[in-house]
């Protein structure tokens, strides 16, 4: 009988039900998506670094899933709660007819269970389906190639969404059982006829604590734009906890200060439905302003998140361009503490190790020095102070290395580019630094000489040569002078290397065989009694370190932030699906004194977009300031945040949040309507 009744209340309040269901439902293809992507990346062809780095990324995606699972619980119970608030009278209405709690708790486990059920199976349905495209973006975002394509369902993934989701429904009947044993009969057949509890009446206060949370938030943004994430630890937190105090004191005296406002607009205020509309929004917003609060902080924290996600995969992406033009280099940092004569010397020391390259891994030896010439003396007619201190942060303004041009060509013609010309007077500039920091571009443009230990050499290229002399992960900005061969000035010699082209049958051998000579000479590099300083990347190692770094960033950061959207779109939609059930008193009074269904509709499009907007809102204000101090962190290694990530963050808003906001329109009006 409990389980009829059960199946009936979900199929007569389906409309009740469809943000809470679509809520799971979205909840749990999210999880199951991200969780399935250790078996997902086997379509992929992956070396053993990048192997390696997945199994990291996975732990990750794992303990960001308990993370989540805490996120989504909090939710369920709050959407959970709302739904048993609305239903007090029906509840009521059951003990009245001699249905005890424990029955009535019996109930709510069956709707529970019976939810839970098939928001969990449609749920990982769709998420089956949304993983398959994860494996392209993951390739896309490690560089690598998708080996075989094959229809892949995660055993393991399931197990996890089911048992993640099963401990949180037991959790909600555990809940819903102790919320049914403290309500009493006469709460629950009036339920329907109390109004919420506004917190602040006093238009002149609300005024003053409005005022006051403006000038709040303004310390706030002041502080950190000022300070940055460079700022001491008392500053960052200081500025952190006024924005959240601005933002709930704003909440908390907004609803008052509008109706103040609009009042002041005579035609505006008395215009069709408005004051019934301003008084709606007034209950809302003073009686769930710290929700409010939080919904806000968490679409602020979503907004961010994800530009800075695009931010950093873009700067990665950029400054990773130039530095894999070879299958492998490695270099020998030069020490001059009493070594033995070409000891700084990388061939001699591979003689040493007994280490030979093979026909086909074609490879040339290169030399890099360092001149007495620093690049803040090169550039210091085109840096202002802030570049200044942005470029001694980020670049260390120290000695330039310089490649002498024969050593270049080598280089070149590994390549498979034709070799440069260099006059005795000449010298080649080759950087990525004009594509980060414009003080480059502007010494390109006016200087034609560099002058070195007094001796003017003419700039024979009139840009950058973009294309790094090794393949590294860890030097990603590079700055060199290609010098002629009989170069007069002071020379110290700071490296040396070589580079490496896998043109065989097997390029994985030849990957594999580079792998393990540079992950054990960086255990142990030391050689009769001396210890090396030898390092060396493959191109499988860049894409790990560079685009694997990337890969954690943006899975994480999608993971998280679609989590923190639809958790506040879907408490924003259970707060106006519950005030329209306990507002349909209300609207039946419109219509009674004739208001028609076109101006009620309009009123309650305007009453949730107004509520939908006004925390987006100050989340995008929040926003604006949190990514311009991001933004400074970003702006030295690419052209800022704010670029083709905007399209996507936009659109995830308007189809999520978007999506949330219609769908609550819809279910709203059709509540209203049902009443009628």
């Amino acid at each position: 009988m409990f389980y009829k009744i059960a199946i009936n209340n979900v199929k007569r309040s389906f409309r009740d039900y469809s943000i809470y269901f679509l809520t799971l439902t979205i909840a749990v293809c999210i999880f199951y998506s991200f969780n399935s992507f250790e078996e997902q990346t086997a379509m992929l062809e992956m070396g053993k670094s990048t192997s390696e780095y997945m199994l990291t990324l996975n732990k990750l995606i794992a303990g960001t899933s308990i993370f989540v699972s805490f996120i989504l619980g909090g939710l369920i119970t709050y959407a959970n709660n709302f739904l048993i608030k609305k239903r007090k009278k029906e509840l009521g209405i059951y003990m009245t007819l001699g249905m005890s709690k424990g029955k009535i708790s019996r109930i709510l486990i069956f709707e529970t269970l019976l939810i839970g059920l098939v928001s969990l199976a449609v749920g990982i349905t769709l998420g089956i389906i949304v993983s398959q495209g994860l494996s392209v973006i993951t390739a896309q975002l490690l560089a690598v190639e998708m080996s075989h394509y094959k229809f892949i369902v995660s055993i393991g993934a399931v197990i996890k969404s089911a048992v993640y989701f099963g401990i949180i429904y037991l959790l909600v009947m555990i809940f819903n059982q102790v919320t049914i044993s403290k309500y009493k009969l006469i709460d629950m057949l009036n339920a329907a006829k109390k109004n919420e509890v506004v917190k602040l009446k006093n238009a002149y206060v609300s005024i003053f604590f409005f005022i006051v949370s403006l000038i709040v938030l303004a310390i706030a943004y002041v502080l950190i734009l000022k300070n940055g994430l460079n700022s001491e630890g008392f500053l960052l937190i200081a500025s952190l906890l006024l924005g959240v105090f601005g933002t709930m004191l704003f909440f908390f005296s907004l609803s008052n200060f509008m109706i103040h406002i609009v009042q002041k607009n005579k035609k505006l205020y008395l215009k069709d439905l408005n004051i019934f509309i301003l008084r709606q929004i007034n209950n809302k917003i003073n009686t769930n302003f710290v929700s409010m609060s939080v919904i806000c902080l968490m679409l602020f924290l979503t907004i961010t998140l994800l530009f800075t996600m695009f931010s950093f995969k873009s700067t990665n992406d950029n400054m990773v361009a130039g530095n894999t033009s070879f299958d492998a280099s490695s270099v020998l940092i030069a020490k001059n503490e009493n070594l033995e004569e070409n000891a700084n010397d990388i061939e001699t020391f591979l003689e040493k190790i007994d280490f030979t390259f093979e026909a086909d891994e074609k490879h040339t030896f290169f030399s890099e020095y360092k001149l007495t010439l620093t690049l803040e003396n090169l550039l210091s007619n085109y840096l202002s102070k802030q570049e200044q201190k942005e470029f001694q942060e980020s670049y260390m303004l120290g000695a330039l290395s310089a490649v002498k041009i024969s050593d270049y060509n080598s280089i070149l013609q590994l390549k498979g580019q034709k070799p440069k010309e260099l006059k005795d007077n000449e010298v080649l500039v080759v950087s990525n630094y004009g594509r980060m920091n414009q003080a480059l571009n502007k010494f390109m443009d006016n200087e034609n000489t560099i002058n070195i230990e007094g001796k003017d050499y003419a700039v024979k290229n009139d840009a950058p040569i973009e294309g790094n002399i090794l393949t590294t992960a860890t030097a990603l900005t590079y700055f060199y002078l290609i010098i002629p061969d009989n170069f007069s000035g002071e020379l110290q010699l700071d490296k040396t290397g070589y580079n490496v082209m896998f043109e065989g049958s097997d390029p994985k051998k030849s990957e594999e065989k580079f792998t393990n000579l540079f992950s054990s000479l960086w255990e142990d590099s030391t050689v009769d009694g001396t210890n090396y300083l030898v390092l060396g990347n493959t191109i499988d190692q860049v894409n790990t370190r560079v685009h694997g770094l990337s890969a954690t960033v943006v899975f994480l950061g999608i993971y998280l932030g679609l989590i923190f959207l639809i958790s506040s779109a879907a408490v924003m939609a259970l707060q106006q699906l519950s005030d329209a059930s306990d507002s349909f008193e209300r609207y039946q009074s419109l219509r009674r004194i004739g208001v028609t269904e076109k101006l009620i509709n309009k009123a309650i499009l305007i009453q949730n977009l107004i509520y939908f907007a006004i925390p987006l809102g100050l989340a995008i204000i929040h926003s604006i300031v949190g990514i311009s101090m991001v933004n400074e962190v970003f702006k030295a290694f690419s052209q800022g945040i704010i670029g083709s990530s905007m399209l996507v963050i936009i659109s995830t808003l308007l189809v999520i949040y978007g999506g949330y906001f219609y769908a609550t329109y819809v279910g709203f009006k059709n509540i209203v309507k049902s009443r009628n």
